[in-house]
């Protein structure tokens, strides 16, 4: 079993890694009352190979032939290894990997990175984000609970040097995985996505929030939107809002006058389909579905027995279905 003392001693907790060379040995006393070294401490190399750290499921020396060969060992703060390779770790970072990287020759041969705050389930996301490895979830549909620990990992990149949006693209896997959770809580993932300005996946996710009265966006996250992804979000719910307002207020067609059917007779149509939009006008949303207007419509005009204004009624209904279905959805 791992020494975590003794590990401890040997990082040496140092913000940048940890100390490679061996610690001060302790001393004892004899009893000719001299002092003597006994049992000096190894270095962390050497410690290690004594006492193995044992390497996360994904991330262990023998790698899958399309990842690098590693050459180094991140060690988390509960004592996992995860072997990895200091070109996939820099390919994105514009901090040197928190200034951990490149090792220096001399550490060359411990080739050990002690990351004292970052756990290992933390940091085997990190990882697959950088490997484009497929995220794991406690539940095969994911529930919210995964998606704050995913949000929360997402807030490490950074610190790595790492802008979100450089590795989380259309058809990678944490991409799909992010985009899994919109259904579940549209806004806080649009919060988290409009953050750190993933354009694509904020596109992607936006219809997600339709349902949504823009009401309940809090304080909170309008801050973490951002003016500019706030205001995209607005307009889109908005804007869905007022399309349908002016699909319905157009009126069905006159059609020409027949013996049973004049033009006085047909402005009953009219009446009945302006009365059907006002009760609907009560339901408009960005997210109105087509059946509650055509039930409503329906409602509202099912009186009418005249064969030339019922064509009229289903054309014009038929025209403010297909448009409303075919109204932008997205930012």
């Amino acid at each position: 079993m791992l020494n975590q003392a003794v590990f401890l001693q040997l990082a040496n907790l140092e913000p940048q890694g940890y100390q490679s060379a061996p610690i001060e040995p302790q001393r004892s006393r004899t009893s000719s009352n001299t002092a003597e070294l006994q049992n000096p401490y190894p270095s962390l190399g050497s410690f290690l190979e004594i006492n193995p750290i044992p390497p996360s499921q994904n991330f262990v020396p023998d790698v899958p032939s399309r990842r690098p060969i590693p050459n180094i060992i991140l060690l988390s703060s509960d004592f996992c290894s995860f072997y990895a390779d200091e070109s996939s770790l820099l390919l994105y970072s514009n901090n040197n990997f928190r200034g951990l990287l490149p090792l220096l020759s001399q550490e060359r041969e411990q080739q050990h990175i002690f990351l004292q705050d970052v756990p290992s389930s933390e940091l085997e996301f990190i990882l697959r984000a950088i490997y484009n490895i497929p995220t794991r979830t406690h539940t095969v549909e994911g529930n919210i609970s995964d998606f704050q620990i995913l949000s929360k990992c997402i807030n490490w990149l950074p610190i790595f040097g790492i802008q979100p949006k450089s590795i989380i693209v259309p058809y990678t896997h944490l991409f799909d995985k992010i985009l899994s959770f919109a259904p579940l809580d549209p806004l806080e993932v649009y919060a988290l996505v409009a953050h750190y300005d993933m354009h694509d996946l904020a596109i992607a996710v936006s219809p997600h929030t339709l349902p949504v009265e823009s009401s309940n966006i809090t304080e909170d996250l309008a801050q973490r939107m951002g003016a500019s992804y706030l205001l995209r979000l607005l307009r889109l719910h908005i804007g869905r809002e007022e399309i349908l307002k002016n699909l319905l207020g157009t009126e069905p067609d006159l059609h020409d006058e027949t013996a049973e059917c004049g033009f006085e007779d047909q402005k009953s149509l009219g009446r009945m389909w302006n009365m059907g939009v006002a009760s609907l006008t009560w339901f408009v949303r960005a997210d109105t579905a087509t059946s509650l207007i055509h039930e409503i419509i329906m409602a509202h005009t099912g009186d009418i027995v005249c064969g030339e204004c019922i064509k009229a009624r289903d054309a014009r209904l038929n025209t403010v279905l297909t448009e409303w279905s075919m109204a932008v959805r997205s930012i």
